[in-house]
């Protein structure tokens, strides 16, 4: 048999192994019933002696004074629950086996083939299936791997969505792309704290953490959380008011300490994607106007998109289209610094979760790449929110997003752009001129900060590199000194309409 034909004779197999692990996953969730009706029908006895003993089924009898016809009946009826615990219990190893057999059996049949046939020189039919060949062969071993490492002694697949990726976003993208309904559901279900792993569907996390989030009000409410909740109780009544307000929005992380990212729709299915980091003073509290500056942008770039950048009203152009092909991400992942004292004197609260930022977006890309989309991705830092975006984009591994904007920077967390890196296909490369941005008005006093170089350099200058976009206001004076930070995101404003030629322009 040529490789070309173990190739496929394995693909058969594998088809097979999928076909029967999804059979054993449907007996799993039916033994599971029987064993929750067993339970509910023997009460504690069941779960205090163990199922199929039956020593716990005769002393419930025995103990309970139950006597003549009634006590027979009962005696009768829990010795048939025992022997149906004891049945499905078994039912549940046997499936263990099969999967485990299974598995075993194609991960011999992979390297046996791979280390024989492709290693072996040869002519026509194997120089024929070539690359092909290997990359089929790397696959059949990860379904094989995932057959054989993911079969739970206790007989129940449980896929181990972080110590199997080494917290990878990409892998958990094709981990949770390769499960069926039901353990999406069980897991779902049964672990709220996936809602904050990067790499799971936009659309999984909101339902995760909005029963999440329902659950934290909850305990807050009856004080069952502690004083730490009972704290944070406003803001996340303001993040939960945040959601009702639009139907549209996604809550994609949760964080009982006060932190969350909402998206204004779902990004896995947008034309382009904005994420802005707010600055100092921001938190759950401000969500609304974080939300309004976003979308902002987004409508501005949909604007610059129809080729209006100044002309809202131009034919062909709505919001509702805006936000349905930009869809804008608020980013409160962060501690933000509660005032400007605090912000001007240190990196450590935009370092403290650059990390979570740098993971976030690799999530986003991980998925979008995973269905086939490549949507365009902008990260905006505004005023201290500069400082985690580029301490972000500082790592190795780089920012997954093409264009970072750096929105009223005092210092962009890195003193120049040799340290930032985007993420491009994939692989991590160092930001160019027209990746990093840097946007200021002139009467903006908080960019001159970055004189001091406490939080870094001022994106768009010599010392730093990157573009520099001036949007001063060409009528304004002094007196907009006290105004003009705050501005940046104001419809019919020269920044609004540079910032949303900038998301326009990046692809």
């Amino acid at each position: 048999m040529s490789p070309g034909q173990r190739a496929e004779a394995l693909v058969v197999a594998i088809d097979h192994a999928e076909s029967r692990a999804a059979a054993v996953g449907r007996r799993i969730a039916e033994s599971a019933e029987d064993l929750d009706m067993v339970a509910r029908r023997l009460g504690g006895a069941v779960a205090g002696d163990g199922i199929g003993s039956g020593a716990a089924v005769g002393g419930m009898a025995d103990e309970g004074g139950w006597s003549g016809h009634a006590g027979a009946r009962a005696r009768s009826r829990a010795a048939d629950a025992a022997a149906e615990a004891r049945m499905v219990s078994g039912n549940c190893l046997y499936v263990a086996d099969v999967l485990r057999a299974e598995g075993a059996r194609l991960a011999r049949a992979v390297i046996s083939w791979s280390d024989d046939e492709l290693a072996a020189p040869g002519t026509g039919d194997t120089m024929a299936v070539g690359e092909a060949d290997r990359g089929l062969a790397k696959r059949l071993r990860e379904a094989a791997d995932h057959l054989t490492g993911h079969t739970d002694p206790a007989t129940r697949p449980c896929i181990d969505l972080s110590g199997s990726t080494d917290d990878d976003p990409r892998a958990v993208a094709e981990v949770w792309h390769g499960l069926g309904p039901a353990d999406r559901a069980r897991l779902a279900r049964d672990h709220p704290e996936l809602g904050s792993v990067d790499g799971l569907s936009s659309a999984t996390r909101d339902a995760i953490n909005r029963t999440r989030l329902r659950r934290l009000l909850d305990a807050a409410d009856t004080g069952a959380g502690g004083d730490g909740l009972a704290g944070a109780a406003r803001g996340l009544s303001a993040l939960a008011a945040h959601l009702e307000a639009d139907p549209r929005r996604h809550l994609l992380d949760l964080h009982p300490d006060g932190r969350a990212v909402v998206a204004s729709a779902d990004p896995d299915t947008a034309d382009r994607v904005v994420t802005l980091i707010p600055g100092t003073g921001s938190s759950l509290d401000t969500l609304d106007r974080t939300g309004e500056r976003v979308d902002a942008m987004c409508e501005a770039a949909a604007s610059g998109l129809e080729g209006a950048a100044s002309n809202p009203g131009a034919a062909g152009w709505t919001p509702d289209a805006a936000v349905e092909s930009c869809v804008a991400v608020s980013w409160q992942g962060y501690d933000a610094p509660a005032d400007v004292a605090t912000a001007g004197s240190s990196t450590a609260p935009a370092r403290a979760h650059a990390a979570d930022l740098r993971t976030f977006a690799a999530g986003l890309d991980a998925v979008e790449r995973r269905d086939g989309d490549d949507a365009p991705h902008v990260a905006v830092g505004y005023s201290y929110g500069s400082a985690v975006l580029g301490a972000a984009a500082e790592d190795p591994g780089g920012l997954a997003a093409d264009r970072m904007i750096h929105v009223g920077s005092p210092g962009a967390g890195v003193d120049s752009i040799a340290g930032q890196r985007v993420d491009e296909v994939g692989v991590a490369r160092a930001a160019g001129q027209d990746e990093v941005v840097g946007v200021a008005s002139r009467w903006d006093p908080v960019p001159w900060w970055s004189i001091t170089g406490v939080l870094g350099g001022r994106p768009g200058t010599g010392e730093f590199g990157g573009l520099a976009v001036d949007v001063t206001e060409p009528d304004s004076g002094a007196d907009s000194v006290r105004s003009a930070h705050s501005r940046y995101f104001d419809p019919g404003t020269v920044s609004l309409d540079e910032i949303g030629r900038l998301i326009a322009e990046t692809d």
